[in-house]
């Protein structure tokens, strides 16, 4: 189970933010921060999966766990995304 995941079991507060700018930079100064989630906005940002690809790299060995919000209700587009290391979209 994911530290977000037992936080929000147990009932705790979990902090996050919205990414939507296209720039690994911007992950890798996130991932400095206490924050346990990052969602990545497909939806209203120009985001395309293997964008999101690469910005989810700054977050290898960090516990911060990313969330991508996809653009509609496509199955494949939810597959892609766990596939790459969504914990949730």
């Amino acid at each position: 189970m994911s530290t977000l995941k037992r936080k929000l079991k147990n009932g705790e507060v979990v902090l996050g933010t919205w990414v939507t700018i296209n720039h690994p930079d911007v992950v890798d100064a996130l991932s400095e921060l206490p924050l346990d989630w990052l969602v990545f906005d497909m939806e209203h940002a120009p985001l395309e999966i293997s964008d999101i690809e690469v910005l989810l790299m700054p977050l290898r060995g960090v516990d911060i766990s990313p969330i991508i919000r996809v653009p509609w209700n496509d199955l494949v587009i939810i597959k892609r995304a766990l596939d790459i290391g969504a914990e949730g979209y």
